[in-house]
């Protein structure tokens, strides 16, 4: 491939537009847990724009279906785990070695978490008596610690330690299973992502959806996403694949051609995003329409990904610039630690509100907003101390000591790549 002449915009090593679709789901997904809390609904009067036909402008299915987001964040790491393998399909270059993949994600995912787990269960659940007996303390943190909460509703609906933390479980029992998933692609791809997508689909319409009281925990087990991550994985295939074709077009028409067309998807499937959260919005239960339409929203999602990536120069920079890219890399920690810091300040009436009428209830509009800007920064200022102060220091250790291939001779990246992510 003549790199030359090829198009420097698309990148097969680092998907730039993931940088800010991962900082948008993340930013949706805080904004629906403070949502929980606050009420503070995204309305506003407009009388000013009453000319243009707009009285009101209203983004409240934005907050109120921000968990819709979690299966973005899934997409996004099926999507990057998947991409070498790709390029090893498509463009001939070495298989990942297998033992390499489970040390960098023991290495990207243990530390955080662990700091996570173990700051929340001395520091707060133990002193404040949340256990009633010796025997819950015990199965909440062995369940968390080994990444089983998911499977017993007291360690998952019910711990008291972190419950954000369930998709961490959902991604490590996805990576025990992702080499075997990753070899079957490279092999199979179409009959592979229909077996996975099968496999999804059969789970929740035939056992979670005649099932609708049970629907809290069934709709969140590994086998309920396995039509994301199938999706994830024929997307970064499907990228590939595609750029290796736009790489070449280097005439101004046909670039120009495909800035365009990809934008207009790009659109055409934020859009989409948007029926889907106003679907949802009037839905109820909201777990029976998730689960009908996870997988369709998954395919909207991996358009969007797909679409944003050729797009105009413009979008591009909307979602890999600086902020975006500085969201994206402490994502992990924003997303670990928002929620619990969030019902604690709460809880600790900070900021202060006074009776016994919870103020969100009380239509407290200055602590309503106080309250939201508030666990906001505080919770994107402790995601970067966690991620520059414990979570990058401790992973350049353990590479240095642990980061080598096969064989001990090739060590690792300096920095893991956080497109790996959750």
């Amino acid at each position: 491939m003549n790199t030359q002449k090829d198009n420097p915009r698309i990148s097969f090593s680092h998907v730039r537009v993931l940088d800010g679709v991962r900082a948008a789901a993340i930013l949706i997904i805080v904004w629906f847990h403070v949502w929980q809390q606050s009420w503070l609904s995204p309305v506003w009067d407009t009388p000013g724009l009453a000319f243009l036909g707009v009285t009101r402008i209203n983004l409240d299915a934005v907050p109120r279906t921000g968990y819709l987001f979690v299966d973005l964040m899934l997409l996004i790491s099926a999507f990057c785990l998947f991409l070498p393998h790709a390029r090893a399909m498509l463009l001939g270059e070495p298989v990942p070695d297998t033992r390499l993949f489970y040390k960098k994600r023991l290495i990207r995912i243990l530390p955080p978490y662990l700091l996570c787990v173990f700051v929340i269960f001395f520091g707060y659940a133990l002193p404040s008596g949340a256990y009633p007996t010796a025997a819950a303390m015990g199965r909440d943190l062995i369940a968390t610690l080994t990444f089983t909460q998911t499977f017993a509703v007291d360690t998952y609906l019910g711990t008291h330690i972190n419950v954000v933390l369930w998709t961490a479980a959902i991604e490590m029992q996805f990576y025990l299973l992702f080499p075997l998933l990753a070899k079957a692609f490279r092999r199979r791809p179409l009959a592979t992502w229909l077996a996975m997508a099968a496999l999804s689909e059969l789970y929740l319409r035939c056992y979670a959806l005649p099932n609708p009281d049970g629907l809290r925990m069934t709709l969140n087990q590994l086998i309920a996403f396995f039509g994301v991550f199938a999706n994830g994985m024929a997307g970064a295939y499907l990228y590939v694949l595609l750029g290796r074709t736009f790489r070449r077009f280097t005439l101004p028409w046909q670039r120009r051609t495909l800035s365009a067309g990809s934008t207009l998807l790009a659109v055409l499937s934020a859009v989409l995003i948007a029926v889907f959260q106003n679907g949802a919005a009037c839905a109820n239960p909201v777990q029976v329409f998730q689960a009908e339409y996870r997988f369709l929203l998954s395919a909207v999602f991996l358009l969007s990904i797909l679409s944003l990536s050729f797009s105009c120069r413009a979008l591009q920079w909307v979602f890999s610039n600086r902020i975006m890219r500085f969201l994206a890399a402490i994502s992990y920690n924003l997303y670990i630690w928002h929620q619990w810091l969030a019902v604690r300040l709460k809880d600790w009436r900070i900021p202060y509100w006074e009776g016994d009428t919870l103020p969100n209830m009380a239509g407290n509009r200055v602590w309503q907003w106080e309250y939201t800007l508030l666990v906001f920064a505080l919770s994107i200022g402790l995601a970067a101390l966690v991620t520059y102060a414990f979570e990058r220091p401790v992973s350049r250790r353990l590479l240095a000591r642990f980061g080598t291939a096969r064989g001990g001779s090739k060590p690792l990246a300096k920095n893991l790549c956080i497109e790996e992510s959750l």
